[in-house]
């Protein structure tokens, strides 16, 4: 029986990129002063749910997530994966834990009767497709698919093939595969980017002709590509788990090529300040970060590549100065609490100092500012944070409030 490399199952999903990570007061002003207009894109385009209060287990164990609305309860491909591997590692843990390991069978037993068959050009691959709409990036109606999604159920089913030996698994794992070897705009879930000396513009090229590909999360023909960065790094981890366990050449050259992709174009990825979440310019949020950190420092260690190791600890960093900076602000706003403005203003400027458009610290000196009676010198830089986020509601009403001391001092 093949044996898979990793003894234990890090469960990383969370559920990734459709169900969003919390966006933590922490750095909500980071995203208004470097991406003044794209906190409100953001907010719209992922959901923020619970996944302990939202999972409801059918009697074999199958994870339904509750959207509510007019979704409702509905199977979740990729959240129903997240539940499996669960499954196997509390029975890594415990052995004596047959409930669990029922559990996890019946989910690689979902796995396999929900694969729907594809075929194209007499070549016959499988999808996990979804059956309800998403109403983000501007709303995707059913059917759709997702490049994570076939990573993540394959990763389930070659777990099932090493447990148990049935053949079942791995063969609905080899025919998911498949859908890594078709290209996005034919009902496959990756985009082959031709070289730079290729100018056809034909995304439909041979394989010998193609420079990288990305694995795209959303996957549908004539749906906008989005390139989100962590489900194509996410599916490339599971693929080298796959090609581990089966040495197929082809998982070798999809996943060769997709680290191909990030090498090349890692840097549309770094605002210099911060990453994006894909190349429609969305900013990651705080967890997507640390995600991207996370996930480029294990591809190094399977890859070696120097440039994977360079971005993730370039985004260490950038995470680092984040919080810096909310340390400083959150130290002068406590000495300001004490009526210490003059020394709230010390940590405010330091803020500054590391990031001069963080609208935190800029609101948190004006105010200090004002509570010393210099309200011109306020208003100053109620103005500079408004600049940045004209929808910053707080610093709006800091400025109002100095206007109208302002008046009262020219009334007497």
């Amino acid at each position: 029986m093949r044996t898979i490399i990793e003894t234990t199952v890090t469960v990383m999903f969370i559920v990734i990129s459709w169900i969003s990570l919390i966006q933590s007061g922490i750095f909500s002003s980071y995203y208004s002063s470097v991406f003044p207009t794209a906190t409100a894109v953001y907010a719209f385009q992922k959901k923020t749910t619970n996944t302990s209060t939202s999972s409801i287990s059918d009697k074999k164990g199958i994870v339904m997530y509750n959207y509510g609305g007019r979704i409702g309860k509905v199977y979740n491909p990729l959240i129903i994966a997240q539940a499996g591997q669960k499954y196997y590692q509390k029975y890594l843990n415990d052995s004596g834990d047959k409930k669990s390991k029922e559990f996890f069978l019946n989910t690689a037993d979902w796995f396999v009767k929900h694969a729907k068959e594809k075929q194209i050009d007499g070549f016959h691959y499988s999808l996990w497709v979804y059956d309800f709409p998403w109403p983000f990036y501007g709303g995707l109606t059913p059917p759709y698919s997702s490049a994570l999604t076939q990573s993540a159920g394959i990763k389930i089913l070659i777990l099932a093939h090493n447990m148990t030996g049935d053949k079942k698994y791995l063969d609905a794992a080899d025919k998911a595969f498949g859908s890594f070897l078709v290209d996005y705009d034919k009902g496959g879930v990756i985009t082959r980017e031709a070289d730079k000396e290729d100018n056809s513009g034909d995304s439909s090229s041979n394989d010998s002709n193609d420079n990288s590909i990305f694995l795209q999360e959303i996957a549908k023909p004539g749906y906008l590509k989005t390139y989100i960065l962590n489900g194509h790094i996410f599916s490339l981890i599971d693929l080298w788990n796959y090609y581990e366990y089966t040495h197929d050449g082809n998982a070798a050259i999809v996943f060769n090529k997709g680290v191909k992709y990030l090498k090349d174009n890692l840097w549309k990825y770094d605002t210099g300040k911060w990453s994006y979440y894909d190349q429609i310019e969305d900013p990651a949020s705080n967890g997507y970060q640390k995600i991207h950190t996370e996930q480029l420092a294990k591809l190094y260690n399977i890859t070696g590549e120097p440039i994977l190791k360079t971005y993730s600890d370039k985004f260490a960093r950038q995470i680092a100065v984040v919080r810096n900076i909310s340390t400083l602000n959150n130290n002068g706003s406590s000495l300001a609490k004490l009526g210490k403005y003059n020394e709230s203003i010390v940590f405010f400027d330091k803020a500054l100092a590391i990031n001069p458009n963080n609208t935190a610290a800029l609101n948190n000196k004006g105010l200090a500012l004002a509570k010393l009676g210099m309200y011109n010198e306020s208003i100053v830089f109620f103005d500079k944070a408004l600049a940045i986020n004209p929808n910053y509601i707080r610093a709006l009403n800091n400025k109002n409030l100095a206007l109208e001391e302002l008046n009262k001092i020219s009334l007497q």
